[in-house]
């Protein structure tokens, strides 16, 4: 009973020293919380079978994502709330308390916390769940009617879930407590920091993790191939860079005297230059933080767009019919016309050859779809995209050069396509990957635009395959099973048997999850960068309560107040920009990649997420001086 009475007036008397620990702990378990209550509610099951699927299977690998994040978070912050605690488990020493009951106290601490965090989080998660999911669908331009529905089992999981993660925390802390040497405690707040050595085998590291950076950063644009590659050598340089490159910079620094005596520069280059060898895993982890969050809102973003283009791809024509013989284009539109007024309208013949590649996949060695460059931009024009003729020249398609169209539907390329092989003659592809709206989703082939000359050669070889395409507006009432049952009856007798068609109900509505990837995407970034902010914040704040006693002796001969908030400031600024712009410069080639390998242009997108990353670590910057100021006692 002892025991507890003295954890539980720890959990009162400490709260404000965890405050920001137990802070993250209940925003975890909020989180936590609404993807679990999200994946067993009803609001999803309105989005048809096939898209819930999709969207559970996504919210699963979310969850196991958090999990994984959560389990890291809590190791990490309750590692630095022991070592902020090792002064007063020196007293519990004095004072006769063995270190059997000093864990014990510090395991129920810590389970009080844990018990509080999960209660507070788990009751905020539900209270909010409906305006969590009125969230996630408004994102994904869903009209989902959701009502707070809040299951026990998704309760129940996320209480397992996180306390599962607390007690195992909670149990290490015990371990090492009840393991150390009681020297070792007793001595741990009096360690002196060393400035660390650069000799030549620092300069060697920093050399090697600086070429590991850049040629990974060569490979992957050399190939998207490389990725993985890329991935391992970015990993390993960036550790590095922060373990040798950094430090070397810092002895730079120091030994540059016009820079190092300039203002309060002597305190905070001193002071980071002393933690950074210790400290490299956090920077660097941070960085590479940084590369994945603002890739995770790449994803997001591509994913929105490749659903757009898609959609409107596949909406590009009401009706659309191909057939080897001919259509009949005046009946057909006739019967349209009735639904709504006429738009536009396309009656075309397309070439349709066979690939002889050799090599390469099989999906690259399927049947083409041909049109000729004057034949492409006629088709552009009608459809009014005349402004991606602006992306198209006739350059592009001289002599065996060919324009390359993904097929509809193609979510991602990792193998970009150089060249394709029709009837045993090669042709180079000047421009590929990329995505035009001109024959819908009716024919799903690649299609390859080529010059007149190669068109009116491969015409003696190819199919001809006439395409027919209409767009009307009030096209919705196609929607209405009655409506286009009876237009469907009405076109009947003018349809061959072998003529492929596509009338009002779309393809796209399969892959409606993707909506869901953004709207989660973005939360997901929000909540990374958030978290981001909060474990530097943690390590500053565990910093400053190291730094106490030095500013205290710094203010006691005769530094100034002005002076020494300065240094804090130039300090906590470091300690922030460093990862951040390591971090900014990995995620630049990370979305580049991740740009060629969805065949987006994802540099609006890296620019909107560096942005939004730096304010919020802005933010966070003033609220960490604001901290360490109170903590050191310089205000």
């Amino acid at each position: 009973m002892r025991v507890f009475a003295m954890a539980y007036n720890n959990f009162k008397n400490n709260m404000k020293t965890y405050t920001m620990f137990f802070i993250s702990m209940v925003f975890s378990v909020i989180i936590l919380s609404n993807f679990f209550i999200l994946m067993r509610g009803d609001a999803i099951k309105t989005l048809g079978e096939y898209n819930a699927n999709y969207t559970k299977m996504i919210a699963q690998m979310i969850i196991v994502i958090l999990v994984i994040f959560i389990f890291f978070f809590i190791w990490y912050t309750s590692n630095i709330f022991l070592k902020n605690r090792k002064k007063e488990i020196g007293l519990y020493i004095f004072m006769g308390v063995d270190l059997k009951t000093i864990g014990s106290i510090y395991f129920i601490e810590m389970m009080l916390i844990g018990i509080c965090a999960c209660v507070i989080g788990i009751s905020l998660g539900a209270l909010f769940s409906k305006f969590f999911q009125m969230i996630i669908f408004g994102l994904a331009g869903f009209n989902v009617k959701v009502k707070l529905d809040i299951t026990n089992g998704a309760l129940i999981r996320t209480a397992i879930g996180f306390m599962v993660i607390f007690t195992i925390m909670s149990i290490k802390g015990f371990i090492s407590i009840i393991r150390s040497k009681i020297i070792d405690l007793l001595n741990d707040s009096r360690k002196v920091e060393r400035m660390p050595r650069v000799n030549i085998l620092t300069y060697i590291i920093a050399a090697l993790s600086l070429g590991a950076m850049l040629y990974g950063y060569y490979l992957v644009k050399l190939s998207t191939l490389n990725v993985f590659k890329t991935l391992l050598l970015v990993c390993i340089g960036t550790y590095g860079l922060f373990y040798a490159f950094i430090p070397v910079v810092f002895r730079m620094l120091i030994n540059k005297k016009s820079i190092l005596y300039k203002g309060e520069n002597i305190i905070a280059i001193n002071s980071l230059a002393y933690r950074i060898k210790k400290n490299y895993t956090t920077y660097a982890t941070m960085s590479l933080l940084t590369a994945c969050t603002i890739s995770v809102l790449g994803t997001a973003v591509s994913m929105k767009n490749l659903y757009t283009m898609s959609y409107e791809n596949d909406t590009l024509y009401t009706a659309s019919f191909a057939s080897k013989g001919a259509i009949s284009t005046k009946e057909i539109a006739e019967c349209f016309l009735e639904v709504g007024h006429k738009q536009y309208e396309l009656d075309t013949t397309v070439l349709r050859v066979k690939s002889t590649l050799k090599e390469g996949e099989k999906w690259q060695r399927s049947d083409y779809n041909v049109l000729s460059y004057e034949q492409f931009l006629g088709i552009l024009r009608n459809n009014g995209n005349e402004d991606e003729i602006a992306k198209v020249n006739e350059k592009m398609v001289e002599g065996n050069k060919v324009i390359y169209i993904q097929r509809p539907g193609t979510l991602a390329s990792l193998v970009p396509t150089t060249k394709v092989r029709i009837y045993d003659e090669p042709y180079e592809v000047s421009l590929g990957d990329i995505r035009f709206k001109t024959l819908g989703s009716l024919l799903n082939e690649v299609t390859l635009v080529v010059n007149d000359d190669v068109y009116n050669r491969l015409k003696t070889q190819g199919e001809p395959l006439h395409f027919y395409g209409i767009k009307v507006d009030n096209e919705q009432q196609l929607l209405n099973k009655e409506v286009i049952e009876d237009v469907t009856q009405r076109i009947n007798p003018y349809l061959d048997n072998d003529m492929e068609k596509q009338i009002g109900i779309y393809k796209i509505e399969n892959v409606a999850w993707l909506r869901v990837v953004y709207a989660i995407g973005t939360f997901l970034f929000l909540v990374f960068v958030l978290a981001e902010a909060s474990i530097i914040y943690t390590k500053i704040y565990s910093d400053a309560m190291e730094d106490k006693e030095k500013y205290q002796i710094l203010m006691r001969i005769g530094g100034s107040k002005k002076d020494l908030e300065r240094a804090i400031s130039k300090e906590v600024a470091l300690f922030y920009a460093l990862p951040l712009v390591i971090g900014l410069i990995d995620s630049f080639f990370a979305i580049q990649v991740l740009g060629d390998f969805l065949s987006e242009s994802l540099l609006g997108t890296f620019v909107i997420s560096a942005t939004i990353c730096m304010g919020i670590f802005i933010v966070s910057y003033m609220v960490s001086v604001s901290s360490f100021k109170k903590v050191v006692k310089v205000r």
